[in-house]
């Protein structure tokens, strides 16, 4: 249903089917799963200013349930993973939308990606979703956004003889907030903040979209996970997009240009071309990322940078570094070739014979100890290196009917002279009607 001027509803009935194959190149184990789900969407606006959307889906794993575990969503899915085990999940996702402008209003629940790239030094899809409320001012060269929103902290199974046991977690939140600054028709130049807090209830403190989430910790006793960040982006080059990111989790004035492990910082600096289109029908991008040793922690391990233990940026540690590149062939607009390389190294917090960890900051989960040493190594500990090849093929024969076919080849050295080698392949039928 369509009212120009008035009100839209629109709704769709959505399925997909998913085969999945694993191979263990070390082990020469194979295994695979099929995966269906059936739901549907329903969306619209109304009054010219409001919006809502609503989409809930349920399916089911027929085979092998550590197949189904190579896609992430199945990985942190509570349906699928609760006890007693079973072969279904679930997923929702919802919001609505007040547009009055130059001020926006949003609450919902859905994916959140903020920074540039394909791979994110801010927020990336790597963990679950959550739920948020979010305010973005869009005014001539000027925007600001913002967001508070929930996470999922730490979890433990409690056994009840009566319940038969309850699994307790703990809310953690994050906030967000940016400036942005379009200083020219090709320039943007941005200023933010996260925040992350747990072991308490929703804090007012930081609801306000208006103040320094530094300061207003230091004022709450010091007890939060405050970041910082640069970003921009620049096109002022026809076809070529250049992109960085500056992020500083903590930092020490008079210890700059040391090794004194308080001076965290992520580097994340990258280029999308689209140059070659007058020859060919192709993308490039090219990135790096250097993320320093306990970036992401906190001394307090329930305000790390995750949501249910997944960070939430990308799914690479503290103390690594990566290279990635990628090229995307558009034979027509049906049809979509996309294949990318990534390399990357990381230092690995050292397991002692007896048990206990040497900290060089390489796990996100474990930050800074008072018995850990006050200076950092980039890339101490043990070294670790990471290459992945994929590769996917999308193709739309009709509007919102999409087959795809993707697969990815990881070889991997871990410490202990641990090595993974593995090709998955993930064959997709998805359709909307």
């Amino acid at each position: 249903y369509d009212s120009p001027g008035r009100a839209s509803l629109f709704i769709n009935i959505l399925g997909e089917g998913e085969e999945i194959f694993g191979n263990n190149r070390v082990s020469g184990a194979n295994i695979s799963t099929g995966l269906g789900s059936l739901g549907g969407i329903i969306r619209g606006t109304f009054a010219d200013k409001f919006g809502f959307f609503i989409k809930g889906t349920n399916g089911a794993v027929f085979g092998d349930r550590n197949a189904a575990l190579y896609r992430k969503d199945i990985a942190y899915n509570f349906k699928f993973n609760s006890l007693p085990l079973q072969n279904f999940f679930d997923e929702t996702q919802g919001y609505m939308t007040a547009y009055l402008d130059p001020v926006s209003f949003k609450i919902g629940r859905d994916r959140v990606e903020l920074g540039y790239g394909a791979i994110k030094a801010l927020l990336g899809d790597n963990a679950p979703l959550f739920d948020y409320i979010g305010m973005r001012i869009n005014y001539k060269f000027f925007n600001f956004s913002y967001f508070h929103g929930k996470l999922l902290g730490d979890s433990h199974f409690q056994n009840d003889p009566v319940t038969g046991g309850i699994e307790v977690v703990q809310d953690k939140f994050i906030g967000y907030h940016r400036i942005g600054f379009d200083l020219s028709h090709n320039f943007n130049f941005g200023v933010g903040e996260f925040i992350i807090y747990a072991n308490r209830s929703l804090d007012i403190s930081y609801l306000n979209p208006f103040s320094f989430y530094k300061s207003v910790e230091h004022a709450n006793r010091d007890r939060d996970n405050s970041m910082l960040f640069f970003d921009f982006s620049n096109n002022s080059i026809k076809g070529l997009k250049l992109f960085g990111t500056f992020l500083i989790d903590d930092i020490s004035m008079g210890k700059l240009n040391t090794n004194y492990y308080g001076n965290q910082f992520v580097y994340n600096a990258g280029l999308y071309s689209t140059n070659l289109y007058k020859y060919i029908p192709a993308g490039i991008k090219l990135e790096y990322m250097r993320i320093s040793p306990y970036v992401y922690t906190h001394r307090i391990s329930s305000n790390n940078f995750t949501n249910f233990g997944y960070p939430l940026a990308s799914s690479f540690q503290p103390n690594s570094e990566l290279f990635f590149s990628q090229i995307n062939f558009r034979f027509n607009y049906r049809l979509e070739l996309t294949a990318g390389f990534s390399y990357s190294l990381h230092g690995a917090n050292p397991v002692n014979p007896d048990g206990t960890v040497t900290n060089v900051g390489g796990d996100i989960t474990l930050g800074h100890r008072e018995t850990d040493s006050l200076n950092s190594t980039f890339l101490a500990g043990d070294l670790e290196y990471l290459r992945t090849f994929s590769a996917s093929l999308r193709y739309e024969p009709f509007k919102q009917i999409v087959a795809s076919l993707k697969l990815e080849y990881s070889d991997n050295s871990l410490q202990n002279s641990a090595r993974t080698r593995q090709v998955v392949t993930f064959i997709n039928l998805n359709a909307a009607l």
